[in-house]
């Protein structure tokens, strides 16, 4: 995160009286944090924008060490006075540590700021720091919202606790913001304040007012000593560091000639990955010896270390395979299709042994589990292609029973053509696919079927 890193930072106890902080105080680096003064570049490339323009650097303040507070929850409970808010406390996770990272006010729309999250996650999954896994709480983030009219200070800002995905989290800024400027036009004002976000309804909701500029009292922490980091420390993690998202997103474009369109594509294959999500009921689970990378790109490389062409490797990544991954609402992560397999597919597309279509039958029948195109760590996608008789037909041979029934079945078409209408034959071709389940070879369809038209 480019940050500069204290030689020696302390711990204070910062003083509230909170139910979710049950000592009365919270152990913080706020005055004194181990890092400072950074910046992490938002880029389209990464996979999170919708567009280059959006692309932006975020000043981040500080990192610092702190105490977690309790898990707080609300639900609405009806009684005869009415309906109530009711708080409900988990403290298991109080006092464990945390990292904290403040950013500075640079991000102009809910899109940046879930990028930005995005992005953060992507860094700390990298550098082995945490999972990212929001939904377990693994990594949460704070949106302060303000608005104002271009060329004013910024305004009051309200801020939203402890949300736990980036689908909230755009929910969560895209509805304060609309509140905001609701409240701004009718005439009220904007008072400082914490705020939940209730998931179920989509809004957000008041938790304690920030009126008043509180005194937290910070003292000294007498149980903890200052944290000190040395520049030899330093320099062993630096040279121990994997390489980072936009390295390999630089060495990707340079390395494979890729389109950003492409990058941008692949990068956010994985973007929404929480956890390991379980396969739909009757999908076969793979096999130890089975298991592959979760990450696109590492998945890309790994095709293209196979000996595929990258371009041919990116469009099957991000295109065909991920086509019938959707369909079957399987995660990428939980995909059962190895590098190896894939990469033996294209190599029976491109010299001609199936077509397209066969292809991606095969895809999506062992993605159902249906077939297997593995026995243990070996791939076997020539066998099955040769036991299910799947082999493309290309011979005049092999094409004519097929073009036959073709041409018996549409009358109306073989007499347009006659007459002139040459477009009526890529209809003949199309059934010609359809006959043959998809086996025939387009090119030798067509020159056969022109051979046979002529004939009659």
């Amino acid at each position: 995160m480019n940050c500069t890193i204290a030689d020696r930072s302390i711990f204070e106890r910062k003083h509230y009286f909170y139910a979710d902080q049950p000592l009365g105080y919270q152990i913080t680096q706020r005055r004194s944090p181990y890092a400072y003064s950074g910046s992490v570049s938002v880029c389209f490339e990464d996979g999170f924008l919708s567009s280059e323009e959006a692309s932006l650097q975020v000043p981040i303040e500080q990192i610092q060490l702190e105490q977690d507070t309790a898990k707080s929850s609300y639900f609405m409970k009806d009684s005869e006075n009415g309906t109530k808010r009711i708080q409900l406390l988990d403290f298991n996770r109080a006092g464990v540590a945390l990292i904290e990272i403040v950013s500075a006010p640079a991000m102009r729309t809910a899109e940046q700021a879930g990028a930005y999250v995005r992005k953060i996650r992507d860094l700390l999954r990298c550098v082995n720091a945490s999972d990212g896994n929001m939904n377990e709480g693994s990594l949460r983030c704070d949106a302060n919202v303000s608005i104002h009219r271009m060329g004013t200070p910024f305004g009051t800002r309200c801020e939203i606790k402890n949300l736990n995905s980036v689908k909230f989290l755009l929910q969560a800024v895209t509805y304060e913001m609309q509140r905001q400027y609701t409240l701004l036009e009718s005439g009220g004002t904007i008072q400082q304040e914490s705020r939940g976000f209730d998931e179920a309804r989509g809004v957000t909701y008041l938790m304690r007012s920030k009126e008043d500029a509180p005194d937290y009292r910070y003292m000294h922490e007498p149980n903890l000593t200052p944290l000190q980091v040395t520049r030899e420390q330093l320099d062993k993690v630096r040279a121990g560091l994997p390489e980072l998202p936009d390295d390999r997103n630089l060495r990707l474009r340079l390395q494979y000639s890729l389109s950003t369109r492409d990058l941008n594509v692949l990068t956010r294959v994985n973007a929404d990955d929480d956890v390991a999500v379980p396969l739909p009921e009757g999908t076969k689970q793979p096999q130890p010896e089975q298991h592959h990378t979760r990450n696109a790109v590492d998945f890309f490389e790994a095709v293209v270390c196979e000996g595929i062409e990258p371009q041919s490797a990116m469009n099957w990544t991000i295109h065909h395979l991920l086509k019938e991954l959707n369909a079957a609402q399987v995660p990428f992560a939980e995909s059962p299709i190895p590098p190896t397999v894939l990469a033996e597919l294209i190599r029976n597309v491109s010299n001609g042994t199936i077509t397209t279509k066969t292809a991606h039958y095969l895809l999506r029948e062992s993605i159902s589990g249906q077939i297997s195109l593995y026995k243990g760590s070996e791939v076997c996608v020539k066998e099955v292609i040769t036991s299910l008789e799947l082999n493309q037909l290309r011979t005049p041979q092999e094409l004519r029973p097929y073009c036959t029934a073709v041409l018996q079945q549409h009358p109306k078409d073989v007499q347009a053509i006659h007459n002139g209408k040459t477009k009526a034959l890529q209809k003949l071709v199309g059934a010609v696919m359809r006959e043959s389940s998809g086996r025939a070879d387009a090119i030798a369809a067509t020159k056969l079927l022109k051979e046979m038209l002529a004939s009659t």
